[in-house]
């Protein structure tokens, strides 16, 4: 038997989002998680392969990493502002080696604080997950960075709870008409973006020189089975692929990078290709001059 398969998720991390989001990270001095995202959006590479990533080039300006899932060498040109964010690292490597007092500095990229070795999974996603929850809510100058984290965890918290009245008004139901089912969740998203700026306004008074880091609340957002969601980690790589598309690359070309399959690649490119306004403006002026060639005036 076979049954038709739903899409994948396809999300995109947009700029700021991703800067709020290594902010976050490094004012908690969790700068691995930084890390680990400029891995992802300057290689498209999966977290597993860079949470293990070595630098195996030996041709400065390149890197070469192999992959866990193929097993493949892929050796690229290192964009400068990951060579600038990874000789940080190296340079933070160092100091953990000197205050863990290890033997050696660890070999791979993205070294957790604690423990002065390569991640963990587990304590990978939970510092994903904490400084995403920070970077929503923003960090409040006046808080220690373990305030601001608790602050953030018990707003998430807080929304969670409030999530049912929110929603309350703005049922969103599968078998309803397809225009309607848009406008609800369409409606949930404003409830949400109110809720969060809501709390951003109280905390801060009204008053932009309070923040230390200012909330970036996009890193919620209603999915289309309007349900709460949040970026994640993983969706660094979808946004790496959308980055390659939009400045001028072939699927081949993204592939190679990345390590997507052309199937794969090819799905998360037709999913957010129809929304990039620069591509479809420039795309209305081909059609413009190409009827003005089929004869028609004006």
């Amino acid at each position: 038997m076979e049954f038709e398969r739903p899409d994948g998720r396809v999300v995109l991390v947009a700029m700021p989002e991703f800067s709020a989001w290594v902010a976050a990270s490094d004012a908690i001095e969790r700068c691995s998680i930084g890390d680990s995202f400029y891995l992802a959006l300057f290689t498209g590479q999966r977290q597993t392969d860079r949470l293990a990533m070595r630098d195996e080039s030996e041709v400065e300006g390149r890197h070469a990493f192999r992959q866990s899932k193929t097993g493949e060498l892929v050796d690229i040109k290192e964009a400068p502002q990951l060579t600038a964010r990874l000789n940080a690292a190296r340079s933070r490597a160092k100091s953990i080696k000197l205050r863990l007092q290890l033997e050696a500095v660890p070999r791979e990229f993205v070294i957790d604080e604690d423990a002065g070795q390569a991640y963990d999974e587990n304590a990978y996603r939970h510092w994903v997950t904490t400084t995403r929850t920070l970077a929503a809510f923003g960090f409040v100058e006046r808080d220690t960075p373990t305030a601001a984290i608790n602050r953030a965890l018990r707003l998430a918290e807080q929304l969670a709870a409030a999530l049912p009245t929110l929603f309350k008004p703005f049922p969103v139901d599968d078998d309803e008409d397809k225009a309607l089912r848009v406008r609800m969740i369409d409606s949930r998203s404003r409830a949400l973006a109110d809720w969060m700026n809501a709390q951003a306004v109280r905390d801060g008074n009204g008053d932009a020189r309070a923040w230390r880091l200012q909330p970036c609340p996009s890193l919620y957002f209603i999915n289309g089975a309007g349900e709460l969601d949040r970026k994640h980690d993983q969706d660094l790589r979808d946004t790496c692929v959308m980055l390659l598309d939009r400045g001028g690359c072939d699927l081949l070309t993204i592939c190679d990078i990345t390590g997507h399959s052309y199937k794969s690649a090819q799905t998360i490119v037709k999913h957010y290709r129809a929304r990039n306004p620069g591509r479809a403006d420039a795309g209305i002026d081909r059609l413009v001059l190409q009827v003005r060639k089929e004869g028609m005036a004006g």
